[in-house]
């Protein structure tokens, strides 16, 4: 039961993955404008804020304070969707992971290990009892024990 669990998450991990690349390719190709989105689609269709706040049912000076909420960093989703509604558009929103989650997640599996096997490593470089490559091999080794169960990966204090 356990390992059919395990199957199903990898297989749903897969398929984020295969999804999430998609967007990571295209999320590329955009870059927000200078004003923001907003602005940029308000003037786009020659639109004035008192013509898009009438369209959202709020001021002009709303529209406004959305427009440079949204240039500085702090507009809410809520806000954007407010005003895609009324711009007939539609707010695409995601989180994309710089590379596919298979790749994050062995990633810090092996710094994990590294991380355990230091102080073996330390020991036994001050000792010369044992190759470096074969330190290294053990840890890839404990890190693919570690992929095992991936949710272990973020109990650690693991620096990033």
């Amino acid at each position: 039961m356990i390992d059919a669990k395990k199957r199903i998450q990898e297989l749903a991990r897969q398929q984020l993955d295969r999804r999430l690349e998609k967007v990571r390719r295209a999320s590329k190709q955009l870059r927000v404008p200078e004003k923001g989105w907003v602005s940029a689609l308000r003037t786009a269709y020659a639109m004035s804020q008192a013509d898009l706040a009438r369209r959202m049912g709020v001021s002009q000076q709303a529209v406004g304070q959305l427009e440079h909420r949204e240039a500085d960093g702090s507009v809410t989703l809520n806000a954007l969707e407010q005003a895609a509604r009324a711009l007939d558009a539609e707010l695409v929103y995601a989180i994309v992971p710089k590379q596919s989650i298979g790749a994050t997640l062995e990633a810090r599996a092996l710094r994990l290990a590294t991380q355990m096997t230091r102080s073996v490593r330390h020991t036994m470089r001050l000792e010369d009892q044992e190759p470096e490559s074969d330190l290294d091999e053990r840890a890839r080794a404990l890190a693919k024990e570690l992929l095992s169960s991936p949710g272990q990966l973020w109990s650690s204090s693991l620096d990033e």
